[in-house]
């Protein structure tokens, strides 16, 4: 299969995959013979068992534009940034995590689907921008927890990276310091576009592009999700054997999960780092059962989301318009406990990725940097699936509204990967502006769109880059469409504050503290979370 700039190969699993996965992602197996990508906290199985970043493999000569057989480059200069004169030699370094290429360029047993996107890509920069050097790390530590640790060693020392994965850490890095504002790049062309206004019109929507409390922007989007960052793996076998049908509300879900346990098997294995839920779910359990609130969150009466100032979670919090007391929220922490209620013995700490290959689970949450896994097995003897997480809706309770459903990608509010540059060594290096025209060459159409395609776990963001036809069949899905501006629990306000709520969660979903004591701590976790946000981010809170 070929796409304009993107990959043209994939292994026999992944085209087997790929037929059935047009009705509802269901897929004809999968044995483990490759490994995670992860963007998210850990890079985890949905059981807490660490992997390692994998891709498809690829045709070893393909380019952005299919070369029948040729040996086109990887990425081409668009005819937008011509190569530099005399410049000073600089060396740039990029932490790219879920991206870095692999040891093995050619499949190998240790490597069946070898990762070269981005060698190809830094290839192809460096002959047009010679006095630039591009090195990519891969000493760092994959977990988020310990990321931060040899982060806070490697600015102290001035050996950071210029560059570096951010999707999951920007709050403790922009508390720090670290990451480079970029607004004033963003409002100027991309070089590598031909007819660029804006960088920041390059992408799908601007929405996607994170905006700080403050309102600045630094970080660049580089994936976005394909009908969603997580989903639900299902085994179709049983959904059949059970007369299940896949759930379009979150009381749908539950009711499934409820049973599948009734039939005999391990109803819903939830996602798992550090001993702790994901919380994924909060984000379309929310949003529908927060949308009464969404007036008195939107204070500056912004009519668009890409509008909104960036503070408005910070002061909702300081202005009690969401709080753990609300009965939105109240209800929100309920709804997924019923779903946590339904867990196996042992979520926390028991690895189930075993059981999922035996075909005893019938879902199990997971991240699509894990679709990889799956469409490489070719061992497992049952059919699989994946859908959305369900939204809640008025059978969930009396806050939710009855939305309309609508097929297509929904719009994305956040990316899924993104990547930021590190003020501190940047500035040591004098290599700014050198990283900013490496990140804009990403973003350009063609070389997105060969950069994600080799990994099948999301889409471009860059507009003109083409998503992997896998995805067709998410694509096809009814979706729950939202309000221009709607808003979700903001557990996420600061890395400690989710750490806090999560740890509290898993003591909850276990009856090992009561609902008071658990809300209370939610409260002040929140609580901190804005009060630290203000602080370190200087925020103006006089028009509050």
């Amino acid at each position: 299969m070929s796409a304009h700039g993107g990959v043209k190969k994939f292994t026999a699993a992944s085209l087997c995959i790929m037929v059935v996965m047009v009705l509802l992602l269901s897929a004809c197996s999968g044995g483990n013979n490759g490994q995670n990508a992860g963007t998210g906290n850990k890079e985890q199985s949905g059981n807490g068992q660490d992997q390692s970043p994998a891709s498809p493999s690829t045709d070893s000569g393909s380019g952005a534009k299919d070369n029948q057989g040729g040996n086109e480059s990887a990425t081409t200069n668009n005819g937008g940034a011509a190569a530099q004169g005399d410049q000073k030699p600089v060396t740039i370094k990029v932490l790219a995590q879920a991206l870095t290429p692999t040891d093995d360029k050619t499949p190998t047993e240790k490597t069946p689907v070898p990762r070269v996107a981005l060698d190809k890509i830094v290839e192809d920069f460096q002959k047009q921008y010679p006095y630039i050097t591009v090195e990519i790390m891969t000493s760092a530590p994959k977990e988020a927890d310990e990321l931060l640790p040899w982060f806070t060693t490697r600015v102290a020392s001035g050996d950071a990276p210029d560059i570096a994965w951010s999707s999951n850490t920007k709050a403790e890095w922009y508390n720090q310091g670290w990451l480079q504002p970029l607004d004033d790049y963003y409002n100027k062309p991309n070089p590598f576009i031909e007819g660029n206004d804006k960088w920041i019109n390059a992408f799908t929507n601007v929405e996607i592009v994170p905006k700080e409390a403050d309102g600045t922007h630094d970080q660049v989007p580089l994936i976005q999700a394909a009908g969603g960052q997580v989903g639900i793996f299902y085994n179709i076998d049983i959904f059949k054997k059970l007369n299940l049908q896949v759930p379009k509300t979150w009381k749908e879900f539950v009711d499934v999960a409820k049973k599948a346990k009734d039939g005999g098997y391990i109803a819903s294995v939830p996602w798992v780092a550090n001993h702790q839920p994901s919380l994924w779910e909060l984000e379309p359990i929310s949003k529908p059962l927060m949308s009464g609130l969404v007036d008195p969150f939107n204070y500056t009466g912004a009519a668009k989301a890409a509008d909104l100032k960036g503070d408005e979670s910070v002061r909702a919090i300081k202005k009690g318009v969401i709080s753990a007391d609300k009965p939105e929220v109240r209800q929100t922490w309920t709804l997924y406990k019923e779903w946590a209620k339904l867990w196996p013995e042992g979520w926390a700490t028991q690895d189930f990725l075993p059981q999922w290959n035996a075909g005893k689970v019938a879902m199990r949450e997971g991240g699509m940097w894990e679709l990889q896994q799956e469409l490489s097995d070719t061992k497992r003897t049952f059919k699989w699936g994946l859908f959305p997480i369900p939204s809640a809706g008025p059978d969930s309770g009396q806050y939710a509204p009855e939305l309309p459903r609508v097929k297509g990608f929904p719009k994305n509010t956040q990316p899924s990967f993104s990547m930021s540059i590190i003020k501190p060594s940047v500035e040591k290096h004098g290599t700014l502006d050198a990283s900013v025209l490496f990140l804009q060459y990403l973003t350009s159409p063609q070389v997105n769109e060969y950069l994600i395609n080799e990994i099948p776990m999301g889409r471009p963001t860059v507009n003109g880059a083409e998503t992997l036809p896998l995805f067709d069949a998410l694509k096809n899905m009814e979706y729950p469409q939202f309000p221009e501006i709607s808003i979700a629990f903001p557990y996420t306000i600061t890395g400690e504050t989710a750490d806090t709520i999560s740890k509290n969660a898993a003591l909850w979903f276990r009856d090992e503290i009561k609902d008071d004591k658990f809300f209370g701590e939610v409260q002040k976790a929140l609580e901190t979370g804005a009060d630290e946000s203000i602080k370190t981010q200087k925020l103006d809170t006089s028009k509050w």
